[in-house]
C-alpha cells in the first residue's frame, strides 16, 4: 500500500522571507530570485481522501487551501475538511501556533506527547482557548511506541507511525517559566507507514544529535525528511542569534553534520525541511548549495510530495 506525504511548509520558524529580515535568502524571495517557503509542516495520507497533519504552522490556512495543498483540503460540502487529525512532534510556536487556525468546529483529535500537550496547557494556554470553542481531544504519543492514527469518529486512516524521541529542550516559552533543559517528550520524530505495510517516511523537523534509534530507521527508510535548519552552526552569529546546536539543530556541515550523517543512507530519498531562511541552500549556485546537490539531496519546497 502506498503513503502519501506532502510538505506544506519547508521553511523554519518565521519561514522565507521572515517579516523582519534583511539576509540574502530573504532579500531573494522578496526579489522573486528563489521560491519562498512557509513554516514547517507536512500532510500524509494512505488513501488519497484523508490527510494527517503534523504540525500545525501558523501559515496553516494558507497551506491548506493554496498552492501547498490543495483541492484534497476543501470540504464536500457545508463545514468540513479532509484534515482529519493532527501530530505534533513539539511544543515549538512554529508547530503548534495554528491549532488556533483549527478552531472553528471543534479542532481534529491531537496527537501530543505528554510533555507537549503540558507545555500547551500551561505554556501558552493553546489546549484550554481551544476547548473554548468545542472539544479537545487529546490521543497521546508515548517514545518508543508505535502510534496508529485515527479521525473524530475512531476511523482509523490507515497510518501508523513510530515515535522515536529526540531528547530536544522544551520550547523558549517554557524554559522561561520552568527553567527546564533537554529530556524526553519535548522533540520527537515520526517514522511512518501504511498500516497496511509497505516502506517507511521518517520525519524528523528538529534533530539536535544523531543516536543509533534515528540512524537505524534512517538506514531502514525509503525516505528521510529531515532538519536542515542551518548550514553551519555559527550561521546566525552576525545577526545576534543563537548557534544551530544551542537551539536543538544539528548543523548540515562539519565532520558530525547531517549532511556527513545522510552520506550513509543513499538509497533513500532525502529531503531537508524546517530551513532557516538564512541557509544559503536556498539559493542555487551557493557553495552550500553546491555541496547538498553534489550529495544527491534534495531542498525542499512547499507543495513538493513523496510517494512509497
Amino acid at each position: 500500500m502506498t503513503l502519501a506525504v506532502r510538505i506544506l511548509g519547508a521553511g523554519a520558524g518565521g519561514g522565507l522571507p521572515q517579516w523582519n529580515c534583511a539576509c540574502d535568502g530573504c532579500r531573494a524571495a522578496r526579489g522573486g530570485e528563489i521560491r519562498p517557503r512557509t513554516q514547517s509542516s507536512i500532510a500524509v495520507s494512505a488513501d488519497g481522501e484523508r490527510w494527517l497533519l503534523v504540525n500545525a504552522s501558523p501559515d496553516v490556512r494558507h497551506q491548506v487551501q493554496g498552492f501547498a495543498f490543495p483541492d484534497p483540503a476543501l470540504p464536500h460540502q457545508n463545514r468540513g475538511s479532509r484534515i482529519s487529525a493532527v501530530a505534533v512532534t513539539s511544543a515549538d510556536v512554529d508547530h503548534v501556533a495554528g491549532l488556533l487556525v483549527l478552531r472553528e468546529g471543534g479542532a481534529p483529535p491531537l496527537y501530543l506527547t505528554r510533555e507537549v500537550e503540558d507545555a500547551l496547557t500551561t505554556g501558552l494556554s493553546v489546549l484550554p482557548a481551544l476547548a473554548a470553542y468545542g472539544k479537545v481531544d487529546v490521543r497521546t504519543l508515548v517514545p518508543g511506541e508505535t502510534a496508529s492514527f485515527a479521525d473524530r469518529g475512531g476511523r482509523p486512516l490507515g497510518i501508523v507511525a513510530t515515535v522515536v524521541d529526540m531528547m530536544g529542550k522544551p520550547p523558549l516559552y517554557v524554559r522561561a517559566r520552568t527553567g527546564g533543559g533537554e529530556g524526553p517528550g519535548h522533540a520527537v520524530a515520526l517514522v511512518f507507514r501504511a498500516e497496511a505495510g509497505g516502506a517507511s517516511v521518517v520525519y524528523a523537523p528538529g534533530v539536535a544529535a544523531m543516536d543509533a534509534t534515528l540512524a537505524g530507521h534512517f538506514d531502514r527508510a525509503a525516505a528521510i525528511l529531515v532538519d536542515g535548519t542551518c548550514f553551519t552552526d555559527d550561521e546566525l552569529a552576525g545577526m545576534g542569534g543563537r548557534t544551530s546546536r544551542a537551539m536543538g539543530h544539528l548543523p548540515l556541515s562539519g565532520e558530525d553534520g547531517m549532511l556527513a550523517h545522510l552520506a550513509r543512507y543513499p538509497r533513500a530519498r532525502r529531503v531537508f525541511v524546517h530551513i532557516n531562511n538564512t541557509n544559503p541552500i536556498f539559493r542555487p549556485g551557493t557553495p552550500a548549495r553546491a555541496e547538498v546537490d553534489a550529495a544527491g539531496i534534495e531542498v525542499g519546497e512547499d507543495g513538493m510530495e513523496v510517494v512509497v
